[in-house]
């Protein structure tokens, strides 16, 4: 099934736990049988990892096809983990390490908090391999918490304007829709993992709220 819902140790906003790409999916070390079984509809490999030794991997962490991000601190050994799946990685000595929060990235773009410096940005998109643009979603710059794409599209907060809307479709180069999940949150991205191949939300997201989330991630 390419959408699923469930919860990791009861909680349903997955997106803090886990990051995504299209090829890689970093998953803690405590994930049980069937929370990894859910997984599986993101069609990507699925590897046990920490990010600061911690369990919060996509709170740590941002990441596409070509390159992941992470904050400094983050361990010599996770490092390797990411290099051994052939991405690059780039360490981020900034304030806003909360880096999965921070940046939204697909293959075609990345959004990012204005906060970050020139220097940066340019360090981000030669990681990603992608043009990196700030942008703030709904009024707040915490893109990578307020947008969830893929390659097909994305979902935004659902208070994001016209002209956010504008602007993502630009930079990610997919159209999307507004929406919310786990009932009624805004900041989707921390409520899901996304592919082009499937989705997997909190379990307390609404009917309406996943038809919202395929529709504007392109899902059949």
């Amino acid at each position: 099934m390419p959408l699923e819902q469930t919860a990791f140790d009861g909680n349903p906003y997955l997106g803090i736990f886990c990051a995504t790409s299209e090829k890689l999916t970093l998953a803690p070390h405590s994930s049980h049988d069937k929370f990894m079984a859910a997984l599986a509809c993101l069609g990507t490999k699925v590897i046990k990892t920490t990010i600061l030794d911690s369990n919060l991997l996509g709170l740590f962490c941002a990441m596409n096809s070509k390159g992941a991000v992470v904050p400094y601190g983050t361990g010599d050994h996770e490092i390797a983990a990411l290099k051994a799946e052939g991405l690059n990685v780039l360490v981020i000595r900034d304030a806003h390490n909360a880096i999965g929060n921070n940046i939204c990235a697909n293959d075609n773009g990345a959004l990012a908090n204005p906060g970050f410096s020139d220097q940066d940005l340019n360090r981000i998109a030669d990681c990603l391999d992608v043009e990196v643009v700030t942008a703030r979603v709904g009024g707040f710059e915490t893109v990578g918490s307020a947008v969830i794409a893929t390659n097909k599209g994305f979902l935004a907060h659902h208070d994001a304007t016209e002209e956010d809307m504008t602007n993502i479709a630009d930079i990610l180069k997919v159209k999307g829709e507004l929406g919310s999940l786990n009932m009624g949150c805004g900041f989707v991205r921390v409520c899901a993992l996304a592919t082009t191949k499937g989705v997997v939300a909190g379990e307390v997201s609404s009917g309406f709220e996943m038809s919202r989330l395929a529709s504007g991630l392109d899902i059949v």
